[in-house]
C-alpha cells in the first residue's frame, strides 16, 4: 500500500504548468509532495489509519457523486458538471486527510 501512496506525490508535478499558464491554483499541486514520505512508512497502525481514511474518502465520491448526478440530470445543468468534478475530487482529497487526522490523534 505504501506504494500506492508514494505515487501521489507525482501529481506535485502538475505544480509546473504554473510556468506555463501563469495561474497560481497550479500550486497548489504542490501539496502533493508530502507523499513522497510514504514510500518508506512501514508502521502498521499508519497503513489502518489510511485504509480507513481513504474508505471515507471513497463513501464521500460515492455519495456525493450519486447526489450531483441525479441533481444534474433533473435540473438539465449541464454546465455545473465541471465544478462538481473539482468539489468531488477535492472533497475526496479533503475527507481523506481529516480523517486520517482524526484516526491519527484519537489512536482509534
Amino acid at each position: 500500500m505504501k506504494n500506492v501512496l508514494w505515487y501521489l506525490g507525482f501529481l506535485s508535478l502538475l505544480s509546473l504548468l504554473y510556468f506555463v499558464e501563469g495561474k497560481t491554483a497550479f500550486l497548489w499541486f504542490l501539496s502533493f509532495i508530502p507523499y513522497f514520505a510514504t514510500y518508506n512508512a512501514s508502521d502498521e497502525r499508519i497503513e489502518v489509519n489510511t485504509g480507513r481514511a481513504t474508505r471515507n474518502a471513497f463513501a464521500y465520491t460515492i455519495f456525493f457523486g450519486v447526489a450531483t448526478i441525479v441533481y444534474i440530470y433533473l435540473t438539465n445543468s449541464i454546465e455545473l458538471f465541471a465544478p462538481a468534478f473539482v468539489v468531488l475530487f477535492g472533497g475526496a482529497l479533503l475527507v481523506c486527510i481529516l480523517s486520517l487526522l482524526y484516526y491519527d490523534k484519537t489512536g482509534k
